[in-house]
């Protein structure tokens, strides 16, 4: 390259960086030739950030939400680790698109409000990085479930806390600011303690939450989607029933605050919430109840994970060092029908009947509403974790498989979501990877 190119290479950058300046900087900004455009914040106080947290050096083939950029250091940063960077602003910043060009960073820009964008706008992304914004917020709730519907792995969360230094033992408060009592800014609406701050991450659908440090005011939490431990080898619970928390029936969206009702049973003595780890599809979810229902019943109630796609989720849960238990199908977004075809000539349904009344063919729903039906074709030895009734698609996990009586017929039990709505629906059989031909049954308040 020549020297004039050279020189007026330089003098663009120069002018460049001038009028940076004159805009004015809350980031310092590194630059490709050893430069340092000077911000408020210190590179050394904005890498210190990074330190609270266990973010991988190597992010090649990672993708990177970066929300509330600002002037893009953690953007860049990012991607100087090799990820692919999305930077998302409520406005459009300036001084970060020329520092993205001096920087010759090939981020993407998206200008929206993380109060109003979800997985559905943006996607989901293995990391999402949310610093410094959360307190700028008045729904910062909300703002946290849609941070957890696009998160896939690992969301690094940095807000302003109340407590300095934490007391993990503190009562969850939030003080709220309607005018500007928090350092003078208007746009300063919240200021949540740390554990109020660790609460609002798990009620967002975060399943594992871990507080980091305190540093000026600042808490540093990290929140995961999966489980960081592994199944044991204790015996496995097994689920009964599941239904819609609110609705009591089959039907699940992500456009609802939904929750789901996990009846299962465990000998486990004494299980709390932090002894359940529930999966429903891609992600972990950590109940915010957990009773016992009767002898070795227990009953968790866990938030439906944001970010699912419309589709069925396999659902499944373990307890303490417990094996995973029989995995029950759950519609997210889809309609409940019956999912068609002929059947397998192996399993055969001969009558159903309710559980309580043995009317034939009808089904009273409510509460305790439960199924009996007789079948030839289920295998002997087959566990009745194994065995599934269909109804119009819904998994009903079988609770009692009895011995084949004198023409090879078995009772099979299952229990039904009490808030299924009355209606003609098609009961299938499914076991050892058969499924049997429809039958008609009726559902009756």
């Amino acid at each position: 390259m020549s020297q004039a190119r050279n020189e007026a290479i330089t003098q663009e950058t120069k002018k460049q960086i001038a009028e940076m300046e004159a805009l004015g900087f809350y980031h310092t900004i590194e630059l490709p030739n050893g430069e340092v455009l000077p911000g408020l914040l210190s590179v050394e106080r904005l890498r210190n950030r990074l330190t609270q947290f266990a973010i991988p050096a190597d992010l090649r083939g990672k993708r990177v939400l970066d929300i509330g950029a600002w002037d893009g250091f953690y953007t860049f940063e990012m991607e100087r680790r090799g990820a692919h960077v999305v930077a998302l602003d409520l406005f459009r910043n300036e001084k970060f698109l020329l520092a993205r060009d001096l920087v010759k960073s090939k981020a993407e820009y998206v200008v929206g409000d993380i109060c109003r964008l979800s997985s559905k706008d943006l996607g989901r992304f293995d990391i999402v990085l949310f610093f410094g914004v959360l307190y700028h917020l008045k729904h910062p709730l909300l703002a946290l479930e849609n941070v957890c519907s696009m998160t896939a792995d690992t969301a690094y969360v940095e807000s302003y806390v109340i407590d300095n230094p934490a007391d993990l033992n503190a009562i969850p408060i939030m003080e709220f600011y309607e005018r500007t009592e928090l350092r003078g800014q208007f746009d300063n609406w919240v200021g949540p303690n740390v554990t109020c701050l660790l609460a609002m991450a798990r009620t967002a659908g975060f399943a594992e939450v871990q507080f980091e440090s305190v540093l000026s005011s600042r808490a540093h939490v990290t929140c995961r989607r999966k489980w960081s431990t592994t199944p044991g080898s204790d015996t496995a619970p097994e689920i009964i029933c599941v239904e819609n928390s609110i609705s009591r029936d089959h039907s699940f969206s992500t456009t609802r605050d939904d929750y789901i009702s996990i009846y299962f049973r465990s000998a486990t003595p004494g299980i709390q919430c932090d002894d359940v780890y529930a999966e429903v599809g891609p992600y972990a979810v950590r109940p915010g109840e957990v009773v016992g229902v009767g002898v070795d019943g227990w009953l968790a109630v866990c938030k439906l994970p944001p970010g699912l796609d419309a589709q069925w989720h396999a659902l499944r849960l373990r307890v303490r060092k417990s094996q995973w238990s029989n995995t029950v199908r759950v519609p997210v977004d889809v309609a409940v029908e019956d999912q068609g075809g002929t059947g397998s000539e192996q399993l055969e349904v001969n009558v159903v009947t309710d559980g309580k009344t043995w009317e034939r063919g009808r089904i009273k729903v409510g509460a305790g509403s439960c199924l009996s039906l007789w079948a030839r074709g289920v295998p002997d030895g087959c566990d009745v974790q194994e065995v599934l009734v269909l109804l119009n698609g819904m998994n009903l996990p079988a609770v009692y498989v009895s011995a084949a009586d004198a023409k090879g017929f078995k009772q099979v039990n299952a229990t039904l979501p009490s808030g299924l709505p009355p209606g003609k629906f098609k009961l299938r059989l499914e076991c050892a990877d058969n499924i049997s031909a429809p039958v008609e049954v009726e559902l009756i308040k």
